[in-house]
């Protein structure tokens, strides 16, 4: 027979729930905030008291839920992770064709980049230690998101539209072409233009791509 539930025990319990939603509804204010002051200040210019002000509380109760600067900042980068990984496995997602494939890939990772390039900064510029890393609770570092590139690498070996070869060389002779472009843009946007960049992106593709396929000369598009 289930015991009936008293008044003062869902009292407690809405209690209990009400601190819970409380609690994670000032995390969530703090790492909005925190990702506000983040794109208009950059890393360096970064700080816990500033959060606190933005959100009207003391840096004290910051602490309470991130130790230090970079717990709050990896917290917030771990998000734009979650956000490139899923945006690199849809594009691969979008087309069987092992070039194709790779050219969603490179213009996903490159349109991330110029979309979110505070993040893309800290990401593979600023705390690069940061990919070796695995997130909370998981074991694979967060550089694993790019087995979505080295499986299409290794689907157009496979299929013989690439080259036989090293499947992490090739890997990352597409990535340092198109991070390449993407940091430069971020590193030097008064010497190149947006537009620029975006024009280049196909040319940098056909580049990486056509390096590695098994008859050069062939058609990459």
């Amino acid at each position: 027979m289930i015991e009936p539930v008293t008044r003062a025990e869902r009292v407690r319990k809405g209690s209990s729930q009400r601190r819970v939603q409380e609690k994670e509804n000032l995390q969530q204010a703090i790492m909005d905030a925190a990702g506000e002051l983040l794109l208009e200040q950059g890393y360096s210019g970064f700080s816990l008291r500033q959060v606190a002000e933005r959100i009207g509380y003391s840096a004290t109760t910051i602490y309470l839920y991130f130790k230090d600067k970079d717990e709050l900042v990896f917290s917030l980068i771990d998000e734009a992770w979650d956000r490139f990984g899923r945006e690199l496995e849809q594009a691969a997602a979008s087309t069987t064709n092992p070039i194709e494939q790779l050219r969603a890939i490179g213009h996903a990772y490159f349109n991330f980049g110029l979309n979110n390039a505070v993040y893309y900064q800290l990401m593979f510029m600023q705390r690069s230690d940061f990919l070796f890393c695995p997130k909370p609770d998981e074991e694979l570092p967060r550089i694993a998101s790019f087995v979505v590139l080295t499986n299409a690498v290794q689907a157009g070996i496979e299929a013989g539209v690439l080259k036989p070869g090293d499947v992490q060389a090739y890997s990352l002779t597409a990535w340092s072409l198109v991070h390449g472009l993407v940091s430069l843009w971020i590193s030097m946007p008064q010497l190149i233009s947006e537009s620029v960049v975006r024009g280049s992106i196909d040319t940098i593709l056909d580049v990486a791509i056509g390096g590695l396929l098994q008859q050069q000369g062939s058609a990459i598009s």
